[in-house]
């Protein structure tokens, strides 16, 4: 019941605002077209003299439609706060109750027109408006009082019998069932209403997703189509290069085999990302690099001619997603350090606890040494490491630049 007096922020549909204006008019014409005067009224009216009587009709109107602007406030409030709703509505049955005058239709109208409205705030709400609508009609036809009715029209009971007072008793509980009905149905439509806009908007989102895929999807057509060229260029030159130049030595031999190599593998990861990239199948069948490979990762940029000294062990058991995120940190650091600070020594430090996988790479910043801000890589780092709850530092410490990643291990503890 104390939800009753607690405002409702839910946004309102428009059926609701319509049903609330129609139901303020109803009120409205109600009290401005009935012919009742509560005894305050007719006190104010004797005070004024005889003379006001003359302009009986305009006063009664008047002071009929000044009561139903205000009482027509019911359906409004009880959109955001039934309580206030059904309080103002039964507001001019006070007056009824107070000097036993006739009771007035409009009580009953607008109860029934905070019923509907209220039923977007709570169904129980609009229960509670009806139920206190029939009660103030049980209790009328039990007083055997009289009632002020629309267009100056008045329901005396003590000219019916039992069987026409039962039968309008039972015309106006059919009126609050209706108006139960309807406030369900009123309802259930704008619940609908809300559900479709809801899919109206998911479609749009899905229907974007769509497109972001698809674009996607031509990226990756377009990068294969002028990366993965060139980069298989690269290694079949270096292969056919001993060959097509016989006067090589095994020396410069060594260090093309290594380029093809190396091609080779930058075409496989290639394929790879832009098999992920363009959602692939295939991509998503292949083997991913994880912990255990980034050993040969450090002996591939070591044959580069970076030198490198690794500290730490490779063979622990690690969760595919985070020896994945390790080896792609060490792999993008590794080329920075190549190019930032070439003929520098880099620092890889590795280690694997019981919860955490600490891997930190460390290039000093000699006069060779180039510094640049945060670029694509570190970005990429940092949100492959954050994405799994982890950490990435990067940036210079001392005399070197440090790119440090903690990230969780993903295994269960002991595990090695």
């Amino acid at each position: 019941m104390n939800d009753l007096w607690v405002r409702n922020d839910r946004p309102i549909p428009a059926g609701y605002w319509v049903a609330a204006a129609l139901g303020s008019l109803v009120v409205l014409v109600c009290y401005a077209t009935a012919w009742w005067t509560p005894w305050f009224a007719r006190q104010l009216a004797e005070g004024l003299g005889p003379q006001v009587f003359g302009y009986g009709m305009v006063l009664m109107v008047g002071f009929g439609a000044a009561i139903g602007s205000a009482i027509g406030a019911a359906p409004w409030l009880a959109l955001r706060w039934p309580g206030l709703g059904i309080a103002l509505a039964l507001l001019p049955a006070v007056p009824t109750l107070v000097d036993g005058g006739s009771l007035h239709f409009g009580v009953f109208a607008a109860l029934l027109a905070v019923a509907v409205s209220a039923s977007w705030r709570d169904a129980r709400a609009t229960v509670v408006a009806a139920a206190v609508a029939a009660a103030v009609i049980l209790v009328w036809v039990g007083s055997d009082g009289s009632m002020a009715a629309p267009f100056r029209s008045y329901i005396e009971q003590r000219s019916m019998d039992h069987e026409a007072q039962m039968g309008m008793l039972l015309l106006y509980l059919l009126a609050v069932a209706v108006t139960l009905a309807g406030a369900w149905v009123l309802r259930r439509s704008a619940e609908r209403e809300l559900e479709r806009r809801s899919l109206a908007a998911r479609s749009g989102e899905v229907e974007q997703q769509a497109a972001v895929v698809a674009e996607r999807a031509r990226l990756a057509r377009d990068l294969h189509d002028v990366v993965a060229h060139h980069v298989s260029l690269i290694a079949v030159r270096a292969e056919t290069a001993p060959y097509t130049n016989p006067e090589l030595g095994d020396q410069a031999r060594g260090v093309l085999g290594d380029i093809a190599a190396d091609a080779r593998l930058a075409l496989d990861e290639l394929r790879g990302v832009l098999g992920i990239l363009g959602r692939s199948g295939d991509a998503e069948r292949s083997p991913q690099p994880t912990w255990s490979d980034i050993a040969a990762l450090v002996e591939r940029t070591r044959s580069a001619g970076v030198d490198i000294e690794m500290v730490g062990d490779t063979t622990a058991e690690v969760a595919p997603s985070a020896g994945y995120a390790a080896y792609r940190v060490v792999q993008e650091a590794l080329t920075n350090a190549r190019k930032h600070a070439p003929g520098a020594r880099v620092t890889l430090d590795l280690e694997a606890t019981s919860q955490l996988l600490t891997v930190q790479v460390s290039t000093p910043l000699g006069p060779s040494a180039t510094t640049s801000s945060a670029g694509q890589g570190i970005v990429g780092m940092r949100e492959r490491v954050e994405a799994l709850g982890g950490r990435l530092l990067a940036g210079p410490v001392g005399d070197h630049f440090v790119v440090e990643a903690i990230l969780p291990r993903g295994l269960a503890e002991g595990a090695a």
